[in-house]
């Protein structure tokens, strides 16, 4: 017999083979022994030579079984009950054919296996006892054909189990997978998001507070006195330095990783735990990208793989990372099943959740048997241009230069230049003609109204912010009118400035809420038009908060941190009289808010 027939034999058919093999053997033993009327090995070889030649055929179509066993079981059967009386051989076939028979073919095989039973009974052989052997070979035909598709049914039902555990753990090891690493991804964003809250509250604290007291130390008189001041300005510098080292060593070391080889470390590890083969292919020019970024590519690769395996049943699946000079594209193409119908559930939400604040979009392509195609695309627009924004910051404080270039020095888009006074920025200017200028308005040999005039006659392109540490409506009237774009306070919050650079830059006009009440207090009257005292920023946080937005996807649209968005939320219910974030909606829309103090 073949071999590697045998070899592509499940259990169950190998099981069967040897209990029909030993049956035929202990029948015509048996029969030898009570009467030899015939030769044992003329009878033995052809018997078994024709119960074995079906199970050859076991594997491929059924139907050839079947007439295998028909013609060569069924009439070797025959033939011994009438010419040796060797009757009822036909029985272990009639078990083999219930085992393997499946669905409505039992209509056929039972009447004919019946029949075939019991024509190898020697019903024909007297006459006289034709119904008693007739009946008898009935019963047991059904009797053993009932038994045998009871085991084929219990079979199949444990291989079921089988698999179904097998499944089991194939899925408990990929969501053992996926749940790790979500856990090791989460713990990288709250160690993120705990590193820019020290940065965004504490180390801002500290950075306003070097500044006013620098301030402050213009009026103070005594030596004594500002031998205090220094002391204490340099006591806040040292704490700021220390919350840069703490943000600093809070830092995973897997941050400093590139993109592909974060993805990559995904990829393996879920390799390892779900057998899934997978195949990494990177493209285009690598750059490095924000930590936000890198997070939401990873979270998406976990949610596809897990999808793919998990849903898809895929066996192969290929991702491909591009880096281009506007966008990166990644995407995961499996093998799977795929879906007629595509739903959108949690895990593609919860994809498209982390896209759509960083301006990133989700695109799937499903087809049934043809598997699925998970495409997410971020814009690259501040990496891409290659281009950083080129800053020039006049100030005639040292303090205020060196908090400045830190601060600054955060924003990867940013490129910052300082100098002393209005006649270096007249005479950078000349030179290296920036695209932003910071000025400080009170400064030494030329203030900053009179820079900003002549900065706007010779290169009128250039953008200009004014900023001062004191409000002052007639100072920020006239720098208006000489064509600065901006007017800040120096007490700005650090990412709100950078957003701030960003806007005027792109073609904007900005003011402080704080200078722009001032500017508008004489020609409008506020308590009417905004009777709860809104501030700008407090109005824009409210407009979003009645648009649904959560307060990280405030963050990102004001380029603030969660922590600073919490602050202006409180602020604004404790002004709207309010405990939650239902009712100040609720509010908002009674009393139309929005459209009175817009």
């Amino acid at each position: 017999m073949n071999l590697s027939i045998f070899n592509h034999w499940s259990w169950q058919d190998k099981s069967l083979f040897l209990l029909r093999v030993l049956w035929v053997t202990t029948v015509l033993i048996l029969m030898y022994q009570d009467e030899a009327s015939f030769s044992f090995w003329w009878v033995f070889i052809p018997v078994i030579l024709c119960n074995l030649i079906p199970f050859m055929l076991l594997k491929g179509r059924y139907w050839l079984y079947l007439t295998a066993e028909v013609v060569l079981c069924g009439g070797i059967s025959i033939l011994m009950a009438y010419e040796w009386g060797l009757t009822r051989l036909f029985l272990p076939s009639l078990f083999t054919i219930a085992f393997f028979t499946r669905g409505s073919r039992h209509g056929i095989s039972f009447p004919i296996s019946a029949l075939l039973l019991i024509g190898s009974s020697g019903v024909l052989v007297n006459s006289a006892d034709f119904f008693p052997v007739f009946y008898q070979a009935l019963f047991d035909a059904v009797i053993l054909y009932g038994f045998s598709f009871a085991l084929q049914k219990g079979s199949r039902g444990i291989e079921s189990i089988r698999h179904r555990l097998s499944l089991i753990r194939e899925q408990y090891a990929i969501l053992e997978q996926y749940s790790s690493q979500i856990e090791r991804m989460t713990l990288l964003e709250e160690r993120y998001r705990l590193a820019r809250e020290l940065h965004d509250t504490i180390g801002h604290n500290f950075t306003s507070l070097i500044l006013g007291m620098e301030a402050l130390s213009k009026y103070i008189s005594s030596p004594e006195g500002k031998t205090k001041s220094e002391k204490l300005i340099q006591l806040a510098r040292t704490g700021l330095d220390d919350i840069r080292k703490q943000v600093h060593q809070m830092a995973s070391p897997e941050e400093a990783l590139p993109l592909d080889r974060t993805l990559m470390q995904i990829i393996d590890s879920f390799v390892t735990n779900a057998g899934v083969h997978v195949i990494f292919r990177s493209s285009g020019e690598p750059f490095p990208v924000m930590i936000q970024v890198k997070l939401a590519l990873s979270r998406c690769l976990q949610e596809a793989l897990t999808n793919a395996s998990r849903h898809g049943h895929a066996s192969k699946i290929q991702v491909v990372l591009h880096y281009d000079l506007t966008h990166l594209m990644l995407q995961i193409q499996d093998n799977g099943q795929g879906v007629e119908e595509l739903h959108f559930g949690f895990g593609l939400n919860s994809m498209k959740e982390r896209l759509t604040p960083l301006q990133g979009q989700l695109f799937v392509d499903s087809q049934v048997d043809s598997g699925t195609i998970i495409t997410c695309t971020i814009p690259n627009s501040f990496e891409a241009s290659n281009q950083p924004i080129h800053i020039l910051l006049a100030d005639d404080q040292p303090l205020v230069r060196e908090s400045m270039r830190l601060l600054l020095g955060e924003e990867k888009d940013l490129e910052l230049v300082v100098v002393e006074d209005g006649l270096q920025a007249i005479t950078y200017c000349e030179k290296h003609q920036p695209d932003v200028v910071l000025m400080d308005i009170h400064m030494p040999k030329q203030d900053g109204i009179e820079t900003a005039r002549q900065i706007k006659a010779s290169w009128p392109e250039v953008r200009i912010i004014m900023m001062t540490s004191i409000e002052d409506s007639n100072i920020a009237l006239q720098a208006l009118h000489l064509g600065a774009e901006g007017y800040l306070l120096k007490s700005i919050h650090p990412k709100e400035l950078a957003a701030s650079i960003r806007l005027i830059h792109g073609g904007g006009t900005l003011i402080s809420q704080e200078i722009a009440q001032h500017l508008f207090h004489n020609q409008f009257d506020s308590e009417k038009s905004n009777p709860y005292e809104l501030t700008d920023r407090e109005i824009q946080v409210l407009k979003y908060l009645v648009e649904g937005l959560r307060n990280k996807e405030i963050a990102l649209k004001l380029h603030l941190s969660e922590g600073t968005i919490r602050n202006y939320i409180s602020s604004t219910y404790l002004k709207l009289q309010v405990a939650s974030r239902t009712e100040a909606v609720e509010k908002t829309i009674a009393e139309g808010l929005i459209q009175s103090v817009c």
